[in-house]
């Protein structure tokens, strides 16, 4: 609990991060959808909260995020994609997921 002026304020919940294995199926063919698409994959850690800290452990199968545009910029007033970049991200997950 903290206070900030004449106000208390409470949080609940803590949830842990989670860390992907970076050699999964999954992983190696987004990678591959990736290249085909002319990209050049690498990996990003990512310090948010997603709902996968939830999820994986839970469902306890292989996960990751994948999207386009800058991924400083997420969630910032300058946050923006190019219509390209969006259409190479929907050909590289037809692609994956039509790999697997």
């Amino acid at each position: 609990m903290s206070q900030a002026g004449d106000a208390i304020v409470e949080s609940y919940g803590h949830e842990q991060a989670y860390l992907a294995p970076k050699d999964s199926e999954l992983a190696r063919v987004m990678r591959r959808a990736i290249r085909e698409q002319g990209g050049k994959p690498a990996f990003v850690h990512k310090t948010g909260t997603s709902d996968m800290n939830v999820v994986a452990p839970a469902w306890n199968c292989p996960i990751l995020a994948y999207g386009p545009g800058d991924s400083s910029l997420d969630h910032t007033p300058n946050e923006h994609i190019h219509l390209d970049e969006y259409l190479r991200a929907v050909a590289v997950l037809t692609s994956a997921l039509s790999s697997l």
